[in-house]
């Protein structure tokens, strides 16, 4: 930061050592007095009573002068550098010995790009509300009518006080302590102060979705500033060099600090819920599941998911009377489950090929997903590219976007390849997923966009499209130990996080780590999204980072996905609500803190509450499905629980495998080119009947209990 001597705001700030931003130069504040509004000049009447000067590490500036009704401001500014990186820590402070009916008062505010590269920018973010590309902020891209006007939002609608301008390699970014009386100012570009870059900025008085019709500059009702009584301003910019606002992202995180995990259920009270929703909520239809309750709009099924998700929870539960009803009601599930449908048949958002591992027929469910996979295939086009195509009888979707390609429409596609391969062992399938999803790079620093195609526009930016990418970036890695795939399933995870509350939007017991869906609105219209979570987007987010913790520990990440986890277990209708007891919201109003439906199956939640809460079994895995690549020999193992102290040499595999299952299960080795020698507990065993080698496929599938170890020699 470069200030000036004799002009309030007058600065520059240089990222790289090129100019990023300049100040407010000429700040005006506004005052009601006697029904009239007063517009003060600031920079005007700062002029010759203005002081900029150093103290330590710090750039200080002061100013002081008379309004026309005998008010004496006091303005405090200081800038300080602070060590997380290239950052500067603001303290701004406004002061009047008369009360004040405030209006309009800039606490602070920048325009990034302003005297340099202008209105253009490669990223734009207001955390809750924008994640942008070379596009205007506040449009009509992703829904229409006044929620569209994102200028100065209602304080609520934001997950957590950041927003950021990125082009030509820098990013600048504005943080700072949310206060009910502030609000956040974000135009890109800049059509408020015609400033001819962008702008960001923090105001006095607030916007709390009552006091100031959303996108306006000014408040219906002011604020009175008490005689001789500070408002301070708290706040942090933070700069670097980067290709995405992704480390601005990750700067925040850093050095913020992260708010307390919500209350939650202990275990045996959320599996006591949870099997509530499973056995005798309305989900339930006898032998067959709803995947939500609509009125009629979700028609019950076979789900052999949740037949695993009930037996699962039987092996958690204290209660003998209640595993013994999980139990059975799992057994009635599965009898009207087609044999070859085990890893196909679900009703929950978060799926794992697990069903086959524990009630057979393996070889059946292989092929399935061998077929399903040869079916993907032909819908990508020549180039591997997928493409949006609106339906005949519905809206199109893509429209508003700037072409008909999004990374949440095409990974969903890709995702589903991979593990169809991965299941089936295909080699061939395997290599067209693998080509596929190189294909993705095309997306890189890129915005998550474009997942839920089915209601929301494809533009619509979308943290099921972060999910999705670090799913699949992550398996890819797995798959390959390619790290560049693992690089973007990092950087796939931090787009996630601006959708997820990182502070308590109401101060009522639902709010952190709630998950916003998209930033935009059903159809453009309704509902409208903004502000309103819906959590089983985040959990399908958590869920994908917990699979890339297990690669490698992802941090803070690993603590958002606690928090999404926590929160949703809030959300869960309670015990008390029969009808309804251990099923999800689809979506959750803060203020209100009301539950809205449809009311979602226990699935998608159960996926991520198992890692969350943990699990009675003693080696401490509560993991219900674990994948495993060799890839020095080129073998694929997918276990119903954890494979732990895997090592191969060149010809030899050895692991174990630790399930959840008290009974017979089975697991599934891929990319055998010959029948191997095998061991199991160190006692040579030949690979027939319990178990099951098929040459042609290469794959052998071993039929097991307990926690044995297994040694192949190839």
């Amino acid at each position: 930061m470069v200030h000036s001597r004799d002009a309030l705001g007058g600065f520059e700030i240089r990222v790289g050592g090129k100019p990023m931003a300049i100040g407010h130069n000429r700040p005006m504040l506004g005052y009601v007095m006697a029904g009239q509004m007063r517009w003060l000049d600031l920079a005007a009447l700062a002029k010759g009573n203005l002081e900029v000067g150093r103290e330590r590490d710090s750039l200080m500036v002061r100013a002081e002068f008379l309004d026309p009704d005998g008010g004496t401001w006091i303005i405090n500014q200081r800038f300080t550098p602070i060590g997380i990186g290239s950052a500067l820590g603001i303290r701004i402070g406004f002061t009047v010995n008369r009360d004040r009916a405030v209006a309009f008062l800039p606490m602070l505010m920048v325009f990034p790009g302003a005297g340099s590269f202008g209105s253009s920018k490669g990223q734009g973010l207001l955390a809750g509300l924008e994640y942008l590309e070379n596009e205007p902020s506040s449009s009509e891209a992703d829904v229409i009518g006044p929620a569209s006007k994102r200028q100065v939002p209602d304080n609520l609608k934001l997950t957590f006080p950041l927003m950021a301008i990125q082009n030509d390699g820098r990013f600048l970014a504005l943080s700072w302590q949310m206060e009910p009386h502030f609000c956040a100012l974000y135009d890109s570009p800049d059509r408020l102060f015609g400033s001819g870059g962008h702008v960001m900025g923090v105001l006095y008085p607030g916007s709390d979705g009552k006091n100031r019709q959303e996108g306006s500059l000014l408040p219906s009702v002011t604020e009175t500033l008490r005689a001789n009584q500070s408002v301070v301003l708290f706040a942090t910019f933070i700069a670097g060099l980067a290709n995405s606002v992704v480390p601005a992202i990750r700067q925040y995180v850093s050095f913020r600090e992260m708010p307390g995990l919500p209350a939650r259920l202990n275990r045996e009270q959320y599996v006591s819920t949870t099997a509530g929703g499973w056995l005798d909520s309305k989900i339930r239809a006898g032998n067959l599941f709803r995947h939500a309750i609509a009125e009629g709009n979700f028609a019950p099924g076979p789900a052999a998911d949740a037949a695993v998700w009930m037996d699962w929870l039987a092996g958690q539960t204290a209660q003998p009377a209640l595993a013994a009803r999980l139990r059975a009601a799992a057994r009635e599930a599965l009898s009207v489950v087609p044999l070859a449908e085990l890893n196909a048949a679900a009703v929950g958002h978060v799926r794992y090929p697990v069903a086959a591992l524990i009630y057979g027929h393996v070889a059946e469910a292989a092929e399935q997903a061998r077929q399903a996979g040869r079916n993907l295939l032909a819908t990508f086009d020549s180039d591997l590219a997928v493409r949006y195509h609106p339906s005949a009888s519905g809206p199109d979707f893509g429209k508003t976007h700037f072409t008909n390609e999004a990374n949440g429409f095409t990974s969903r596609r890709v995702l589903d390849l991979l593990e169809a391969a991965a299941f089936s062992g295909d080699r061939q399938l395997l290599d067209a997923a693998l080509k596929r999803l190189r294909a993705m790079d095309k997306f890189q620093n890129g915005v998550p966009r474009g997942a839920q195609t089915w209601e929301c526009p494809l533009h619509t930016p979308d943290i099921l499209a972060s999910a999705q990418m670090v799913r699949a970036y992550t398996l890819g890695y797995e798959l390959t130990g390619e790290t560049n795939w693992l690089e973007q399933a990092r950087y796939w995870a931090w787009t996630g996080v601006p959708f997820v509350y990182l502070v308590n939007p109401t101060s009522q017991p639902v709010g952190p780590y709630a998950t916003i869906a998209v930033f935009g609105a059903t159809q453009w219209k309704a509902p409208v999204w903004l502000g309103l979570p819906v959590q089983w987007c985040g959990l399908v987010y958590a869920d994908a980072i917990y699979r890339l913790d297990r690669v490698e520990p992802a941090g803070r990440l690993k603590q958002v996905a606690d928090g999404i986890t926590a929160s949703a277990i809030q959300q869960t209708w309670p015990a008390g609500e029969t009808e309804l007891q251990g099923l999800l919201p689809d979506s959750f109003d803060l203020r209100a803190q009301r539950r809205n439906g449809p009311a979602i199956n226990p699935a998608t939640l159960q996926a991520c509450a198992m890692r969350f809460l943990g699990s009675h079994l003693p080696f401490g895995h509560p993991d219900i499905y674990d994948f495993w690549c060799f890839h020095k020999n080129g073998l694929l193992v997918h276990a119903p629980g954890a494979i732990t102290r895997a090592a191969e040499n060149e010809g030899q595999v050895t692991f174990e495998s630790q399930s959840w299952w008290e009974g017979p299960y089975f697991v599934l080795i891929n990319g055998l080119a010959k029948k191997p020698q095998l061991k199991i507990d160190g006692k040579p065993v030949e690979c027939v009947e319990p178990h099951q080698f098929q040459e042609r496929e290469g794959r052998l599938i071993l039929r097991l209990r307990g926690s044995p170890r297994i040694d192949l020699k190839l």
